[in-house]
């Protein structure tokens, strides 16, 4: 998952940040709390000080420093969730690549404390958080990659199907898919083979994580190696199995975005002009990810501006894990949206109650869709009642 394009949810870590009534003044964070503030400040001032260094040493200042940080502690579960509460309050360039920067940390870590896939639930962030969190995630799952190759992928998935939520197995899932490239000298065909060996549930979203390497090793990004023939978004995900497309233009667009800026509607019709098909809705997903980042409100808006055929395949790409803290309300709000979407109505809300019980670990099936108008109510309860299928687009 690439950093710049991750997206941050609002899932505060309330440890550390509580205020107290007592006189009137803030209560000391707890000290693992206050360990990691002063540890994310003082990375902070030492990497990101504005002085022109490139981004490539900048990103290598932080992961050492953030290593450092984490190397102590074999508490990785409460821990990370505390750095990404640190990290956002700090913002800059470190929100924007704690991802990227974590799955590096996640690998030197496995390999420091010995983890193994029987004691991988044990290290795996307790946190829904897609940034820092599942970036250390991917790190760890990846560096299993030698031990993965030689275990039944059904013991593999057991050991992804233990974390406590929904968004914490598929994180592990799609780490497996890093793992597999790594295992396997970066050759997709032989990763794709092996996330094929997995429980149906699983094998899609194995692959998005196998997609996601393959556009790294494309610019040596996170450790990779280029050692197959480098092919563009059209070239690659034209020759994928049908199971496969939406889950390669996906990536492909997070990893490898087009040189124009998509900042409307007929942007993405443009960038994915002359597809057909599976193909033009995969890229127009992908492509949907980009635009209006942030603003998952305004990303559902401007896909009721598209053919019917290409809204839902649009709303594919709606970043709801920026609702993860917001009230139920604002979260009904958005799959309301799609009631701007004509005959394709359904199909949104079906998916945009998926994504929400995915970021919300099965709450908003009972809390959100009980609250929308009764003709809706069926379809939001249908999608989100799917949560547990594969996620395929879910970032």
């Amino acid at each position: 998952m690439n950093v710049r394009r991750a997206r941050l949810g609002a899932l505060f870590v309330l440890a550390g940040i509580i205020l107290a009534a007592c006189g009137g003044k803030s209560a000391a964070p707890p000290p693992q709390a206050a360990a990691v503030d002063r540890g994310v400040d003082a990375a902070v001032q030492l990497c990101d000080s504005g002085e022109g260094n490139p981004l490539s040493q900048t990103q290598v200042c932080f992961q050492r420093r953030l290593l450092v940080l984490v190397e102590p502690t074999a508490d990785t579960a409460t821990e990370l969730p505390l750095i990404d509460a640190a990290v956002k309050r700090a913002g800059g360039y470190l929100l924007e690549s704690c991802h990227i920067i974590m799955h590096w940390v996640g690998r030197n870590y496995a390999l420091d404390h010995h983890v193994t896939l029987a004691s991988l639930q044990t290290y795996l962030p307790r946190t829904n958080d897609p940034g820092c969190s599942a970036g250390f995630a991917h790190g760890l799952v990846s560096a299993l990659g030698p031990a993965i190759r030689k275990l039944d992928p059904a013991s593999v998935a057991r050991a992804c199907a233990g974390s406590q939520t929904r968004y914490q197995a598929y994180s592990c899932v799609h780490g497996l898919g890093h793992a597999y490239m790594r295992a396997y000298n970066e050759e997709l065909p032989i990763a794709l083979r092996m996330c094929s060996r997995l429980p149906h549930v699983d094998v899609v979203d194995c692959a998005q994580g196998a997609y996601h390497d393959y556009w790294f090793s494309l610019s040596g990004v996170d450790g990779t190696v280029q050692l197959g023939p480098s092919l563009r978004p059209r070239a690659l995900c034209g020759r994928q199995p049908a199971m496969f497309v939406r889950a390669c233009w996906y990536r492909a667009f997070m990893e490898s975005p087009p040189n124009r800026a998509l900042n409307t509607p007929s942007d993405l019709v443009a960038v994915c002009a002359g597809l057909r098909g599976l193909q033009r809705e995969g890229c127009i997903t992908g492509a949907a990810v980009t635009f209006n980042t942030g603003f998952p409100e305004r990303q559902l808006d401007g896909c009721t501006q598209l053919a019917p055929d290409i809204r839902v395949a649009c709303a594919r790409g709606t970043a709801t894990q920026d609702l993860m803290g917001s009230p139920v309300s604002a979260q009904v709000r958005l799959v309301q949206q799609c009631t701007r979407f004509g005959a394709e109505r359904v199909g949104c809300i079906e998916w945009i109650a998926k994504a929400l019980n995915v970021d919300t670990n099965g709450a908003f099936l009972h809390a959100g869709c009980p609250t929308m108008p009764a003709v809706d109510r069926a379809a939001c309860r249908t999608g989100a009642a799917s949560w547990l299928g594969p996620l395929e687009t879910f970032g």
